[in-house]
């Protein structure tokens, strides 16, 4: 059981990962809503669009860096994975039979397979390499318990460094989609716990936060403009997640949230509540099928050039937000009666002997 001081110290971050997950809906609005790429650098409402979504691009950056941070003092379990795939599975499998009975049952092999193998087949991008993140984390952690302080520290500059700060294509992670930045993002954060870094006042990040923001959509103006010049320019691009300035932005928030002090118990407790259900938010708002259907519906480039176009994205993010957040505690509720929880734990606990039992094997050892 979780204890009402731990609630409070940990509603932070639990605060951070629906923050998070509000930025990421914000983002999606204005990127698979067309709004972005619609935009022009005459329009009206271009500084707002594109500064309101250079905020809301840490998003996923401060979810992995609240799970680095926390993950070092958490243990390596098979079931979690276990559940999180049936999770995935079943949002994904009601999802996908709704899609074919809408398209008349038009069942093509790949998207069956897709269904029963969304990790595999990348139905979700950041499900496929947390999975792959989540099965490494032993491993990082190890190294972070093993490096002295000063080891992990050059280990962190020097990642941040390559992928990040140094823009080659032998360094290309797909922008930031992938498992490698996750394990980056992961030394950062466990370095600033261990470090015991970013000790300011709340305020001061914030401040941090937005200046970097401001700079960011600086130099979002200087590359349009040059890029009608010169294509070259376009190797910086802002909505990149190992962008070096985005990065700096995660970090900034990041750091505001793991100084942020909760005093309401209550308000402890609703974050706690509410950030288990965030994952669900992406996974029904993010769905292949849904996202197509949802944007097109919302339609966000349609009030791009209107005065009420910030009004109108906060409506819709608050709503799609609080929808899928509500059918996700539906799905939650339906787990719990029907002891998927306990199922978990049992497949969970078998991996975990078939594992021990092949790494312990002589013929392991011979290879």
């Amino acid at each position: 059981m979780i204890s009402m001081e731990n609630k409070k110290r940990l509603a932070n971050l639990d605060l951070l990962k629906v923050v998070s997950m509000v930025m990421i809906v914000c983002h999606h609005y204005l990127v698979h809503g067309g709004v972005l790429e619609a935009a022009k650098i005459t329009d009206a409402n271009f500084y707002v669009a594109w500064l309101i979504g250079i905020l809301s691009i840490v998003g996923v950056n401060c979810f992995v860096l609240c799970s680095g941070y926390l993950m070092t003092e958490n243990r390596f379990r098979f079931s979690k994975l276990v559940y999180l795939w049936l999770q995935i599975f079943v949002i994904n499998l009601v999802l996908r039979a709704y899609e074919f009975y809408v398209s008349g049952f038009d069942i093509s092999a790949q998207k069956l397979l897709a269904v029963i193998f969304p990790i595999s087949f990348q139905e979700y991008w950041y499900m496929s390499a947390y999975f792959a993140f989540y099965l490494l984390s032993p491993l990082l952690i190890w190294i972070v318990n093993k490096l002295t302080l000063q080891q992990l520290k050059k280990l962190t500059i020097a990642l941040v460094a390559i992928f990040a700060l140094i823009p080659n294509q032998w360094t290309k992670i797909d922008r930031g989609y992938h498992v490698v930045w996750f394990c980056v993002l992961f030394f950062v954060a466990a370095y600033i716990r261990r470090a015991d870094l970013l000790k300011k006042r709340v305020r001061a990040y914030l401040g941090e936060y937005l200046m970097l923001a401001v700079i960011i959509l600086a130099v979002k103006l200087v590359v349009t403009v040059l890029s009608d010049y010169n294509e070259v320019v376009n190797i910086i691009n802002v909505k990149n997640y190992n962008f070096i300035l985005t990065f700096l932005l995660s970090v900034a928030l990041f750091a505001a949230f793991k100084n942020m002090k909760i005093k309401s118990a209550r308000f402890a407790g609703f974050c706690t509540f509410l950030a288990p259900l965030t994952l669900g938010v992406y996974l029904i708002h993010d769905n292949n099928y849904v996202r197509e259907a949802l944007w097109g519906i919302i339609a966000p480039v349609d009030f791009f050039d209107k005065p009420y176009f910030v009004l109108h994205m906060l409506v819709c993010v608050v709503a799609v937000f609080s929808v899928c957040a509500f059918l996700e505690y539906f799905r939650y509720l339906l787990f719990k009666l029907f002891g998927i929880p306990q199922l978990s734990e049992k497949l969970g606990k078998k991996i975990q002997a078939f594992v021990d039992r092949v790494f312990s094997s002589k013929k392991i050892e011979r290879l």
